[in-house]
């Protein structure tokens, strides 16, 4: 198995990634206090890979900025993180850290966007290109987490700070208008889709074709004028016009892709637009292992194994639906009623090692499920139906009446990219409540209720008189 950020290994990026969770409140460490060394290429690419391996940290995508989606949605339950997925959280008690975790990646964004030491060429503009993807990637996470979404009208200027100048220890950011954010996200993924390579050899890097489907999917979320149709035209570009390293998975090869044995059959995939590097180095700088894991928490052999799908859910599968392969009941707790189910989606097993599998994060199915949203958003419902059927059938599901048909797609959204981190944000951006109808001790989030915005944590908003907290915590 190719394994492509091994310079990371060099001294700035492990001891960025090493630094301990009080730094972690700081958007500037203070260690970075100089920074005039980063003069050459290479350098440039240590910086970018440590922002990549910042976002595989377990306070990021390595784990709780994708279980967390699944955790405050409708059909998983779990026996941890009872405050999170009981929404019961404020700034004094709660179990969101990604908010230093990600500004610290946007540090080593900005480090490499901004730098004016090392002379321009086409690599040096694909590095800084990918920067901004990743940025403007990050951002969008934190806007979505803090902030009420755009189209709710609701305290929009309760954005997120936008950090993308030079290093400043001084720095007390004050958060932007949810409007300027989004603005800063557009901006940077314009810039990568114009400098970025079109087809990486390693899906570990971002490309256009990451960019374009971070447009449509900030597209879909802002709503203003005009944003349906733009997420329609670049989904559109991924979905007719890819590189031919990027494209849809059959049916046949479906649950090798998540839980086959051997990485060849799960890493570097044409359904993979982007996914997270994990090495034995780079796993352990990520503070991932038999504790803390998507595995460890997901999979009925996981140390920490708590989170199972109910049963309506699992039942909602057609018996000839590929996707249905990727549940357990094996070993469920007797205790639940009903009994939950497990997912084999992040198993911990490789023949690289345990929890050594490069973690998914973009998929081309999001591109052909925003197209349809975007026909939908747009008045197509014929053809928003007949692509939402034809990909239903691609997976061996049910086909909808169409009588829904919000409902039917956000229901195949679901369906596709259970324990991938979406429902929550899916059901946010439209202004949706978050019903249970079993499994649950508080069964449901009305629909603009406060606790669909994270609350920033006591210790960061010490650490930064300027940032205040949203309205209502």
């Amino acid at each position: 198995m190719k394994k492509i950020l091994l310079t990371v290994l060099a001294v700035f990026s492990l001891q960025f990634m090493n630094s301990c969770s009080d730094e972690e409140l700081d958007i500037v460490p203070s260690y970075l206090d100089t920074l005039d060394s980063i003069d050459t290429e290479e350098k440039l690419q240590q910086f970018l890979n440590g922002a990549y391996l910042r976002t595989t940290s377990v306070s990021a995508f390595g784990a709780e900025a994708l279980f967390f989606g699944d955790l405050l949605s409708d059909q998983m339950f779990a026996s941890s993180y009872l405050n999170t997925s009981n929404f019961n959280y404020n700034m004094y008690v709660n179990d969101f850290s990604i908010y230093g975790t990600l500004y610290a990646a946007i540090l080593n964004c900005n480090l490499v966007i901004n730098n004016t030491l090392v002379e321009s060429n086409p690599n040096v503009e694909r590095i800084k290109a990918e920067a901004k993807i990743l940025r403007g990637f990050l951002y969008l996470h934190l806007i979505n987490s803090y902030a009420a979404t755009p189209s709710s009208g609701v305290n929009q200027e309760f954005g997120v700070p936008i950090m993308i100048g030079d290093y400043d220890v001084t720095a007390q950011p004050a958060r932007n208008t949810v409007d300027e954010v989004y603005a800063q996200i557009i901006s940077d993924l314009e810039a990568g889709v114009a400098g970025a390579y079109d087809a990486p050899e390693y899906k570990n890097y971002l490309s256009k074709t990451a960019a374009k489907l971070l447009l449509s999917r900030a597209y879909l979320t802002r709503k203003a004028p005009g944003d349906a149709e733009r997420a329609l035209q670049y989904a559109s570009e991924i979905v007719n016009n890819s590189p031919s390293v990027f494209a849809p998975i059959s049916s046949e090869n479906y649950v090798d892709y998540f839980n086959h044995l051997e990485s060849a059959k799960t890493e570097n995939q044409p359904e993979t637009i982007w996914e997270l590097d994990l090495t034995t180095n780079n796993a352990s700088s990520s503070g991932i292992g038999s504790n803390l894991s998507l595995a460890s928490y997901y999979e009925r052999i996981g140390t920490r194994r708590s989170f199972l799908f109910t049963q309506t859910f699992h039942n909602s599968f057609a018996d000839t639906d590929v996707r249905k392969g990727l549940f357990t009941s094996q070993g469920v707790p007797a205790t639940d009623d009903p009994k939950g189910l497990w997912t084999t989606k992040w198993t911990r097993n490789s023949e690289a090692g345990p929890f050594l599998r490069d973690i998914k994060i973009l998929r081309f199915a999001e591109a052909q499920l925003n197209r349809i949203e975007a026909l939908y958003l747009t008045g197509q419902n014929a053809q928003a139906l007949a692509e939402l059927n034809a990909f239903a059938a691609s997976r061996g599901g049910s086909a909808y009446s169409g009588s829904d048909l919000l409902n039917d797609i956000l229901t195949e959204r679901y369906k596709e990219f259970f324990a991938e981190g979406h429902r929550f944000y899916d059901l946010k951006r439209h202004n949706l409540p978050i019903v249970r109808t079993t499994n649950c001790t508080v069964c449901s989030l009305p629909a603009g209720d406060l606790r669909f915005v994270f609350p920033m944590d006591e210790g960061v908003l010490n650490a930064n008189s300027n940032l205040t907290q949203y309205p209502g915590y």
